[in-house]
């Protein structure tokens, strides 16, 4: 019976995860730059996808959903006011990229922006607003 009680705590606390994740999608303003996140916001932030557009190139974490060029995201923080980012093009391997973005809400708006840098692609100021 205590297994049971086990594997079944097990299923409900993997369910509530699953329930936890969400997406955040941040853009410059002429579009030529997007970045999208698959997270988990359980305790923690955690990263579950991304895909990063530059142009005409793409980078992705999982290739069963987007073409691209492998890309992980390295470690990631995210509070009440700050997201933070940084991304690696292999595991274990450098900082290619980082997402530094600040919120605020006033009344029910939300607003978040910030600053996106990719190695020998540049640096871009984002509008990370869009949430999911």
């Amino acid at each position: 019976m205590k297994k049971v009680l086990a594997v079944i705590s097990l299923l409900l606390a993997s369910a509530n995860a699953a329930f936890a994740s969400g997406d955040i999608f941040c853009r410059s303003a002429d579009d030529n730059l997007s970045v999208s996140l698959l997270v988990s916001r359980s305790d923690t932030l955690t990263i579950l996808r991304t895909v990063i557009s530059i142009g005409d190139e793409t980078w992705s974490s999982d290739s069963s959903v987007q073409a691209g060029t492998p890309i992980h995201s390295g470690q990631a923080y995210e509070n009440d006011g700050m997201l933070l980012v940084d991304f690696i093009g292999e595991a274990a391997g450098p900082i290619v990229a980082r997402l530094k973005a600040f919120s605020s809400e006033d009344g029910g708006d939300y607003v978040s922006g910030g600053v996106f840098t990719f190695k020998g692609k540049g640096a871009f100021v984002v509008d990370c607003s869009e949430r999911g």
